[in-house]
């Protein structure tokens, strides 16, 4: 009868060890949640930019010839920043 109940009360033991686990892992499978979908939101963003500067960048071609050489660098510049970001983002979700 002790050999019967020493071995119930090391499977509960190991049991609540796997219940400690399993907690564990659900808080973390959630942050993990939350960070990709905010990690979504960024990219949805940054996305929303970059077509933005790709417009501007579109009808300032059809102006080249009026644009300032100062400006389209800058203009250019702040396209490359959008691209790392969104690079960035991406290889964020990707880990």
């Amino acid at each position: 009868m002790v050999n019967l109940q020493t071995s119930l009360q090391a499977l509960q033991d190991k049991l609540q060890v796997l219940l400690k686990n399993y907690a564990a892992l659900e808080k973390e499978n959630q942050q993990l949640k939350s960070k990709l979908g905010h990690a979504e939101q960024q990219e949805q963003k940054l996305v929303g930019q970059l077509k933005e500067a790709e417009t501007k960048f579109a009808a300032a071609g059809l102006r080249s010839s009026n644009m300032d050489p100062a400006d389209k660098a800058k203009l250019l510049k702040q396209i490359d920043q959008y691209i790392k970001e969104i690079d960035h983002s991406i290889q964020n979700l990707n880990p």
